[in-house]
């Protein structure tokens, strides 16, 4: 346990022996999930700070018409949406699910503030963290919008993701990503079938599935 947490950004530069006296004071709890189990819903108040310790989660976001969802695989070590724990809204952005069999460790929110933010390093890690995500999404929304229509269905995922990189699944009626990109059905389809005889993606009914999404951006770059 302690290897992957060390593995993970927010303890950085934490010895084992200070993570192992951070961890003697707080209520650990471990629960073991199997495949399709839910961790956490989207919109669910986000009161603990939760840790994928071994095997793979899927994350999962609903626009709010339900007309599309965007789905991510995440492998551990991951920390589960740590920045809803902060703001005017802590609810999960997210719904998160098992894939296979799944260990996951939760620490409660009152222990993750009274003891782990105690140590400077710790909290300098979650600063950097949170401030670089805010960052990073920033960037995006004012990155120049692509002009071929695959790079626009590209920066459309790229906007919604979590993470850019890692296996994805869209899924949408071409009609109404036509219509988030201003495009003809036609035209989307078109792209979406260049992107899939370049073996980046894969289609099938009303779902766009990417192996790799580093590999999907490469492949307009």
């Amino acid at each position: 346990m302690y290897e992957n947490l060390l593995r993970l950004p927010y303890f950085q530069g934490i010895s084992k022996n200070d993570l192992t006296s951070i961890l003697d004071k707080v209520k650990l709890e471990f629960f073991r999930y199997h495949d399709g189990d839910k961790i956490v819903s989207q919109g669910e108040r986000c009161d603990n700070f939760i840790i994928l310790l071994n095997g793979e989660i899927k994350s999962e976001t609903t626009a709010n018409d339900s007309t599309f969802t965007l789905s991510e695989i995440h492998s551990a070590p991951h920390a589960i949406e740590p920045y809803s724990l902060f703001g005017l809204s802590t609810k999960y952005i997210r719904s998160y699910y098992a894939v296979g069999e799944t260990d996951i460790l939760l620490i409660n929110k009152s222990y993750f503030f009274s003891e782990f933010t105690k140590h400077d390093i710790f909290t300098i890690n979650l600063l950097n963290l949170v401030s670089s995500r805010a960052q990073n999404i920033n960037k995006r929304i004012w990155e120049d919008v692509p002009q071929s229509i695959e790079g626009r269905i590209i920066r459309f995922i790229a906007l919604r993701a979590e993470t850019l990189c890692g296996e994805k699944r869209l899924a949408i009626k071409m009609e109404r990503l036509a219509t988030e990109l201003c495009e003809t059905r036609i035209n989307i389809s078109r792209a979406l079938n260049s992107l899939q005889e370049q073996g980046v993606v894969k289609l099938s009914r009303k779902e766009i599935h990417i192996p790799d999404f580093s590999k999907l951006s490469e492949a307009i770059q």
